[in-house]
């Protein structure tokens, strides 16, 4: 039977006192440890490069299903809108959006437009500048605009590679995006880099490219829809012009009693006159509904905030960082010499 060990109160309190003890002995270590977690980070701080971080945030509203009684109507006629009810599936639905805001079309197309008052210099141009990564590529680039066109001139494979590598690392490290609640529908777009030109730049027209690409995308349907029955409308207009210029070049002021047949003329041209006023009647009631669906499911972003100079930087500041590190190397040393007390 194994024997059981007693512990006493006044054992304890001496051990306690004995490490107490020890602790003040080894007090120079301590502080070494302190002074190291002091001096530590601000020597880290100094060498960090600056950090601007610029926010936008917006309001996405994602239409309710309120729609699906106009498109059930325009089916009857014959329209497609797709799913302009909103009842359908988006592809802006959810958490959707902020893999598009951060998709290399985007981020590229941001990358591309030039900065003002900078003689055609591109947002790609500055983040090759101040990341240093110009000065990494074996052979020079630019991407400067050097005409007015407003045709976007065509890359090389060089240009193309470049801007792959410049994709991948601002969305990696100087893009986040997220919502301000998981179940809300605000979200924020925040650019860190080192230059706040760039930072302020690029976090305005992400969001601006991302507003221009999700209205085009939610309104393609209904608004394809619009162009052809304008299309059909303008064309029956034209040919019920046509037949109205036509019914009255038949019309007989005096007509001979004994040819009756000379009126049938006039009669088939009214006629298709009245079949063509019929068709565009319903074209332009269809036209007039499509155009009530695309002013009502074109989507809305509401902005709340946008970045304004000067930027924030966003590093810690010194004096967090010593306190910190100071509280830091403190305890290091003394978990230091109870690890060196346990072992004697």
């Amino acid at each position: 039977m194994a024997e059981k060990k007693t512990i006493v109160l006044g054992d304890v309190i001496e051990s306690i006192k004995r490490f107490f003890s020890y602790l003040r002995s080894q007090f120079l270590l301590i502080a070494i440890c302190a002074v190291l977690g002091l001096v530590l980070p601000l020597i880290y701080r100094a060498l960090q490069k600056p950090a601007y971080a610029a926010s936008s945030t917006f309001i996405l509203e994602e239409k309710s299903a309120g729609g699906g009684g106009l498109a059930g109507i325009a089916s009857q006629v014959g329209l497609d809108l797709g799913n302009l009810g909103g009842g359908g599936s988006s592809v802006f639905t959810g958490d959707n959006i902020l893999d598009i805001i951060k998709s290399r079309m985007i981020i590229e197309k941001v990358l591309l437009t030039p900065i003002q008052g900078n003689s055609g210099k591109t947002l790609a141009d500055l983040y090759l500048d101040f990341s240093g990564l110009g000065e990494k590529l074996p052979v020079p680039v630019s991407f400067a605009i050097v005409s007015d066109s407003a045709v976007t001139p065509a890359h090389s494979v060089y240009q193309d590679s470049v801007l792959y590598v410049m994709y991948d690392q601002i969305a990696k490290k100087n893009v986040s995006v997220d919502r301000l609640n998981k179940k809300g529908s605000i979200f924020k777009i925040i650019t860190v880099s080192q230059n706040q030109v760039f930072s302020k730049n690029f976090a305005e027209r992400l969001l601006k490219e991302t507003t221009t690409y999700y209205v085009n995308v939610k309104t393609s349907s209904a608004l394809a829809n619009v162009k052809r029955l304008q299309a059909r409308g303008d064309s029956l207009l034209r040919v019920l012009n046509a037949k109205s210029y036509n019914a009255a070049s038949f019309q007989i002021l005096d007509p001979n009693v004994a040819f009756k047949s000379m009126s049938v003329p006039a009669e088939v041209s009214s006629r298709d006159k009245s079949i063509v006023f019929s068709i565009y009647a319903e074209v332009t009631k269809n036209l007039e509904m499509s155009r009530i669906a695309l002013v009502s499911q074109t989507p809305v972003i509401q902005l709340l905030d946008v970045p304004k100079y000067p930027l924030m930087d966003d590093r810690y500041s010194y004096a967090f960082l010593g306190f910190a590190g100071f509280l830091a190397g403190i305890v290091v040393g003394v978990f230091l010499c109870l690890y060196l007390y346990t072992d004697k």
